[in-house]
């Protein structure tokens, strides 16, 4: 319950930003729902004290590129996946956040696929481990965005 009301307060925080700031919606909802699941993540890894998947977490975008271009993404690390010069990264394996957005008819849904990947024997290796859907609803008669539903799994 008390993540829920934390991330409602965040919600507020960004949509009040972006109001003051007059930011392009796309990337206020992408970082919003970035935003409430990082949170989540959060509460989680204080409960079970395992910081360091926070700390070596990557966020790409739906192409496997890194997605920097929210203001959130500063609490992730970045990666090309396909680059010749990570595979020995990968071959440790990182855990990565991967970021779909999908809009049909006036509402946006944010996905988030929790991922750990891994190169190994000329293969990559995608192991999903949940993640979350966020929905955008907008309203003509107000003339702006809501937040409709967050919907997190595997956490």
């Amino acid at each position: 319950m008390k993540a829920v009301f934390f991330i409602t307060i965040i919600l507020a925080c960004v949509l009040t930003v972006h109001a003051q700031q007059n930011k392009d919606d796309y990337k206020t909802m992408v970082d919003s729902a970035i935003t409430m699941m990082y949170t989540q993540f959060l509460e989680t890894s204080k409960k079970q004290k395992s910081w360091h998947y926070l700390e070596n977490l990557y966020l790409l975008n739906e192409h496997d590129q890194p997605l920097s271009y929210v203001s959130f993404s500063s609490r992730f690390k970045f990666i090309n996946v396909y680059d010749d010069r990570n595979r020995k990264v990968l071959s440790k394996g990182i855990y990565a956040w991967k970021v779909f957005t999908a809009l049909n008819k006036n509402k946006f849904v944010v996905t988030i696929i929790n991922f750990y990947i891994t190169y190994k024997s000329r293969n990559y290796s995608f192991s999903n481990g949940g993640g979350s859907k966020t929905v955008f609803e907008y309203s003509c008669d107000e003339d702006k965005w809501k937040l409709i539903t967050f919907d997190s799994r595997g956490i």
